[in-house]
């Protein structure tokens, strides 16, 4: 089936709603590092029920994106595929209003864009976090970008731009170490995304993996994290926006080396992995100007 931009840009593959109970927060905050140190009180209000100030962190948002990857196969226009051959490249939250522990949201995606990239196409899936009761209250806006190898061209280059732009090149103004856990791809999956990439030993070497990886959105939720801890003073509403390039993975029990620069009201990263000197992650978080940077 050949490749048609024209049919797929707009369609809405998902409009569902998703429920944030309390348990689900406090798992996926303690899967990113919340209350690494028990004795850390600033991390209660994210997994402490009781807190008078328990909340939710921005990122949070991308559980609601459940079974899209999925979905994005049956769009009008786009060639019968493979979960195997989609690669989560680029992923961006736009942050307006946080998410109360307890909520139920509604859940839009759309495909926003299809690109001709020669060896492949490039397919940019929105994601709207809004409240269901009001449609005008929107928590979050989320980009999606997935990469298809062989597809490519077909001659439409897009309409969107979203790349997330790099790191600055010169010394870091810190650098940061955070350990993972053994068993935090089994934990982070009970959050939703139960691709057995991250939990079979065979299903990992099926697709070129020794062992099972964690989860890119794992890792994207530990970075956001870091950077909130080293400039948000303890106010997750200073975040604005993250956006994240993948370029590799992480195995579950590494340690995470975090290079940040600081620019302006914005925070750079470059995520590699300790023990093989590998990047992983790179891009940047926009902050209010009431962060102190």
């Amino acid at each position: 089936m050949e490749v048609d931009p024209t049919k797929a840009r707009g369609y809405v593959i998902s409009e569902d709603d998703f429920q944030f109970t309390e348990a689900l927060c406090k798992l996926y905050h303690l899967c990113i590092g919340f209350n690494q140190d028990p004795l850390d009180e600033d991390d209660f209000k994210f997994t402490y029920e009781y807190d008078d100030d328990f909340t939710t962190f921005p990122t949070i948002c991308l559980l609601a994106m459940g079974c899209i990857h999925m979905k994005i196969f049956e769009t009008p226009g786009l060639p019968a595929l493979k979960p195997q051959q989609l690669l989560h490249g680029e992923q961006i939250v736009e942050v307006f209003n946080p998410i109360v522990p307890g909520s139920t949201i509604k859940c839009v995606a759309t495909i926003e864009d299809v690109a001709d990239k020669v060896k492949g196409m490039l397919i940019i899936v929105k994601i709207d976090i809004l409240d269901p009761e009001n449609p005008e209250m929107q928590y979050s806006r989320c980009y999606m970008n997935c990469y298809v190898k062989g597809y490519g061209g077909f001659g439409d280059k897009g309409v969107l731009d979203l790349r997330v732009p790099s790191p600055p090149i010169r010394t870091p103004d810190q650098t940061l170490e955070i350990s993972t856990n053994e068993k935090l791809a089994s934990l982070y999956r009970i959050c939703g995304d139960l691709n057995p990439l991250h939990m079979i030993p065979s299903a990992a070497k099926s697709v070129g993996f020794d062992k099972p990886i964690l989860h890119g959105l794992c890792t994207y939720g530990i970075l956001s994290r870091a950077v909130y801890k080293t400039y948000c003073q303890e106010d997750p509403t200073l975040i604005k926006s993250v956006s994240a390039r993948f370029c590799s993975h992480v195995f579950p029990g590494e340690t995470i080396k975090i290079d940040l620069y600081k620019e302006a009201n914005s925070v750079f990263f470059s995520a590699s992995t300790k023990e093989r000197g590998l990047v992983v992650c790179t891009g940047v978080v926009d902050l209010t100007p009431l962060a102190k940077i």
